[in-house]
């Protein structure tokens, strides 16, 4: 099996600091092109030689700061078919945010596919470490915390951002990714509404010459508070014959171009590892 890094531990700026133990987790196990991202691990990684024990660091631990959310840590099926999603359909062109990115693996595949640009954002602090970690070793961002693109502008970037508060500004984007983010139904509601108001905005630009906005969510079927963000998108559709179609989950995974929104049905049972 190909490991595109081995486990190391991470300095903990979030928090009451220390480090933690972080695995890398590839989106193709056997492939050595596959973009990969960080997950917290259950155990402290092993030092391979001499010279790694003496400079690894004794305060690394399994246990999460305080405050942070163990779900943003961990690599879910739902952000694979996400990043597949993404390798076979985003348009290079694009500006991709990843809502409530976790590991961000979706994100670091977007920049892997050559994305203009790409902002992850999550409210939790230790999760955008990872990522500003695992998109740093990928050369998508400087150990400054920032990556260039060729006309010197940030291509790379993480945010901290809360699905649940109405006072966060979304930044702008062409593709827009939420994958298993329904962990709670105020998260449901939250996206909902602000998915809705990125929809209201392609209603504002259309006849003009900026591109609309899509919006890709994915969800597992057994993710019970999806249908509470189903039901507001509903709600918000129904004065809208043209696109409540929309509104629905699908087992297609071969999103249109122009569709403003689309909802991914996921199988976990399906999911490719290799």
């Amino acid at each position: 099996m190909f490991v595109p890094h081995q486990p190391r531990t991470l300095s903990v700026n979030s928090g009451s600091g220390g480090a933690i133990s972080i695995i890398p987790v590839p989106l193709r196990r056997n492939d050595p092109s596959s973009p990969w991202c960080y997950a917290a691990s259950l155990a402290p990684p092993m030092p391979l030689d001499d010279d790694e024990a003496e400079d690894a660091d004794d305060a690394s631990t399994t246990l999460l700061p305080p405050g942070a959310n163990f779900l943003a840590t961990q690599v879910w099926p739902s952000s694979r078919i996400a990043s597949t999603v993404v390798e076979r359909h985003m348009d290079p062109s694009w500006t991709v945010c990843e809502l409530g990115c976790g590991p961000g693996l979706p994100s670091l595949t977007a920049a892997k596919s050559g994305a203009r640009k790409v902002i992850a954002t999550d409210v939790d602090e230790l999760a955008l470490e990872m990522v500003a970690a695992a998109a740093i070793e990928q050369g998508f961002m400087s150990d400054h915390g920032r990556g260039t693109g060729g006309n010197g502008e940030q291509r790379f970037v993480t945010r901290q951002f809360d699905l649940t508060s109405q006072q966060n500004q979304l930044p702008d984007a062409d593709l827009y990714i939420l994958s298993d983010v329904f962990e709670s139904a105020a998260v449901a509601d939250g996206a909902a509404r602000h998915v809705q108001s990125l929809l209201s905005r392609n209603r504002e630009t259309q006849g003009a010459d900026d591109v609309l906005s899509r919006v890709w969510v994915f969800a597992q079927s057994d993710r019970a508070q999806r249908e509470s963000f189903l039901q507001n998108m509903k709600e918000w559709y129904d004065a809208d014959d043209t696109h409540q179609r929309l509104a629905d989950w699908t087992m297609n995974h071969s999103p249109y171009r122009d569709e403003e929104l689309w909802l991914f049905d996921l199988d976990e049972t399906m999911v490719e590892y290799n």
